[in-house]
């Protein structure tokens, strides 16, 4: 169902705010949650989550992607920066030339990358959005920038293109080794983002937007619900779930919540999580 919204969205050459908005209620289907961008990141993000327009800031310029991911594997941290603009624009001129639409949203990348070079700017960043206090916190930062960018239907016979599978290589050979180039039609639900949910880092912390249409509890998720707080917000916004499914999901919040606040309160109780979604 969702894809099928998704194409139907695409169907009607939206505009970026568009495509926003659809994406922050199905984060399942951007890309970067679990390893499948980058070095790493198999263990995924905390609580599943992807923020919306996180805000960085620190030292130099001010930035704002349009979704991050921060994954983590043994040895690293990856935050996924994305960048996407409005689906219609092409990659390249008739000429063979990239558009400027194009240079100045790859630009962008180049942008956040700056940013995560200058002195005390990952600091800053582990300070804002590390909200679980967890053994990642000291691992390296290693960056990726992925750009979603135009329709793949620019690159077929007949579209504008005379030699478009020579385009499309010239595309990719433009990549820096941190940065990831995709059109939207390659977005899909994926099942191992399923657990997931769109964050908002607002002053008073990290605040739920919405969840994933297939998420589901688990012991696992207490200290992040005490964080995160009151779910309701998100599930009332959230799409494809049954009045059913969010009462429920409300309820088994509340209880892995209180759970973990009673651990809290008695440092010498023994807690056993047992893993699965409820």
């Amino acid at each position: 169902m969702a894809l099928s919204d998704w194409y139907s969205l695409l169907s009607k050459e939206p505009e970026e705010e568009e495509v926003q908005r659809f994406l922050e209620l199905h984060p399942s289907m951007v890309p970067g949650g679990s390893g499948d961008i980058g070095p790493g990141g198999h263990h995924g993000s905390d609580m599943g989550a992807v923020f919306r327009r996180p805000r960085l800031i620190g030292s130099g310029r001010m930035f704002e992607p349009d979704f991050m991911w921060i994954t983590r594997s043994s040895g690293l941290v990856t935050p996924i920066l994305i960048e996407i603009e409005k689906p219609l624009k092409r990659w390249f001129k008739r000429d063979g030339r990239p558009t400027s639409d194009f240079t100045e949203a790859r630009d962008q990348l180049n942008d956040w990358r700056s940013w995560f070079a200058r002195e005390g700017n990952q600091a800053n960043f582990r300070e804002t959005f590390f909200f679980l206090n967890d053994k990642y916190k000291n691992r390296p930062l290693e960056p990726q920038y992925v750009l979603i960018y135009g329709r793949e239907s620019e690159f077929d016979p007949g579209n504008g293109h005379a030699y478009p599978d020579e385009l499309r290589y010239k595309r990719d050979q433009q990549r820096a080794r941190d940065e990831t180039f995709m059109t939207f039609d390659s977005l899909r639900p994926r099942y191992d983002h399923r657990n997931s949910m769109t964050l908002t880092m607002t002053s008073y912390g990290p605040r739920i937007h919405a969840f994933s249409p297939m998420y589901g509890t688990s012991s696992f998720i207490g200290e992040g619900a005490l964080i995160l707080d009151d779910p309701q917000p998100a599930l009332s916004r959230s799409v494809l779930i049954s009045d059913e499914r969010r009462t429920y999901l409300a309820k088994r919040w509340a209880y892995w919540k209180e759970e973990e606040r009673k651990n809290n309160s008695n440092p010498d109780s023994t807690f056993f999580r047992q893993s699965g979604i409820e």
